[in-house]
């Protein structure tokens, strides 16, 4: 059995160390009498509900209440709710390690109708940094042309459903060399906008990343693409859920200055993408060159479907 808490690779220091201590020593207890591998990708805690463990899809025996849940957000918000409010408006915190602390609750708007924080946080999902080394290999085939051209790339498919962990994979098999033998290390730029690809802490990244790869953290995704592109002269920039208009203009920056992009959206469909006004250029310049649809089976990511750069259906062919 493989996934006892405190000696599991994924569950890092960052995550148990934000439980109060009863769940904490229940959720050890739990997992110790699984019969399973399952690895736990997600806690999710809800005052007045029992302790949900994602991956091995179990519930906990005690009840989490409004105590237990303000333990858990004080050490995510390191006592300051004030400091973290930027973040809040997204509905989800960042933590060391590239943990993602999904919070729900009650809105507190501002005068124009936008999100100014959570108030009242009833529920907290922890959704587990993992490193899954060799996982980017399922993209392979999709991503390099005839030439050896590492080729600009959308990975595309709904959340929980490996995005990051497969980018986190690419940087470092592009970067160290590895994604193809014939490929030597490419020069890769990480804009790392919510601190969850790379994780660095104190300048230094908890993942492997590659070694001809350099990230810039905490950024804006538009800016940091730019400043990336000047300032580093990569051959491929890697970011994580794009959209916004500003995010497209960098892209188109990207493209005619010869660097490669690759990058994640959630979506479902070839459909629901052009829908999205926002990202017509991409499809008018045919930017980007491969649309690759993944989605989580058996607790698997794999491919559903891969479009080329004139949206022409190519798996399955």
């Amino acid at each position: 059995m493989s996934i006892l808490l405190l000696e599991s690779k994924n569950m890092q220091n960052e995550v148990y160390e934000l439980l109060p201590p009863a769940i904490f020593t229940e959720i050890k207890g739990m997992v110790a009498s699984l019969s399973t591998d399952n690895a736990i990708e997600e806690i999710r805690l809800r005052v007045g509900r029992p302790v949900e463990l994602v991956g091995p899809d179990v519930f906990l025996p005690s009840v989490v209440t409004r105590s237990d849940l303000d333990y858990v957000l004080s050490g995510v918000t390191q006592s300051s709710m004030y400091a973290v409010e930027d973040e809040l408006r997204n509905g989800y915190i960042t933590i060391k390690g590239g943990h993602r602390i999904g919070i729900a609750g009650r809105v507190v708007k501002e005068n124009r109708g936008m999100i100014k924080t959570l108030r009242d946080i009833s529920s907290v999902n922890i959704r587990v940094a993992m490193a899954h080394q060799g996982g980017a290999q399922i993209l392979l085939p999709w991503m390099l042309s005839p030439l050896q051209k590492v080729l600009s790339t959308l990975i595309i498919g709904p959340p929980c459903s490996g995005k990051t962990t497969l980018l986190r994979d690419l940087a470092r098999q592009l970067g160290d060399g590895t994604f193809m033998s014939m490929l030597k290390p490419q020069h890769v730029a990480v804009v790392d906008e919510r601190s969850e690809i790379a994780a660095v802490y104190d300048g230094v990244p908890a993942f492997a990343i590659g070694k001809a790869t350099d990230v810039l953290d905490n950024c804006d995704k538009a800016l940091g693409m730019i400043v990336m592109l000047r300032a580093m002269a990569p051959d491929v920039i890697i970011t994580d859920e794009i959209g916004s208009a500003g995010d497209v203009v960098a892209i188109l920056e990207m493209a005619r200055s010869g660097v490669t992009f690759i990058g994640t959206l959630h979506a479902n469909s070839i459909d629901d993408l052009k829908a999205r006004t926002t990202l017509s250029p991409l499809f008018q310049d045919k930017t980007i060159e491969r649309f690759i649809f993944i989605e989580r089976l058996h607790r698997q990511t794999v491919i559903r479907k891969v479009y080329d750069r004139h949206l022409r259906l190519i798996l399955p062919g």
